[in-house]
């Protein structure tokens, strides 16, 4: 369980790594680029979004990020890249909830991130940090 800056506790991974807290981020800032231009030209009348509770069960996200670590070759690019798509995709469908895979914006968002994550080598490191660390745990 993790304690967030407010004080309550979370059922949220540890922001250990700062690469998770980055795709979070832009995650949630992909989804409400995506709402406000679902409706283009219209209002949206149903006043402000309730965000989406799911049941964020952070020991099964962790599973399947150990498990991507473990099977992802570190000296491989290809691997890595393969691994941090799957990562992504893992993360957003903790965070969003199953059914956000059949959203129209999840390709384009595990896309985008990606690009996003391509643009910065520091980010690159990260990753790879991350998946070392997953494979220690």
């Amino acid at each position: 369980m993790f304690i967030s800056e407010t004080g309550m506790s979370t059922d949220r991974i540890p922001p250990s790594s700062s690469l998770v807290e980055t795709l979070r981020a832009l995650a949630h800032g992909r989804t409400q680029d995506a709402r406000r231009n679902s409706r283009p030209g219209k209002p949206d009348s149903s006043g402000p979004q309730k965000p989406v509770k799911t049941k964020h069960d952070v020991q099964l996200l962790r599973q399947r990020l150990h498990g991507l670590a473990t099977e992802a070759d570190l000296a491989n690019e290809q691997s890595m890249l393969h691994a941090r798509t799957q990562a992504v995709r893992e993360i957003l469908l903790w965070e969003f909830g199953s059914d956000f895979r059949n959203d129209s914006q999840f390709v384009p968002m595990v896309d985008a991130i990606g690009k996003t994550l391509d643009a910065d080598p520091a980010f690159q490191q990260r990753f790879v940090d991350l998946l070392a660390d997953l494979r220690k745990a």
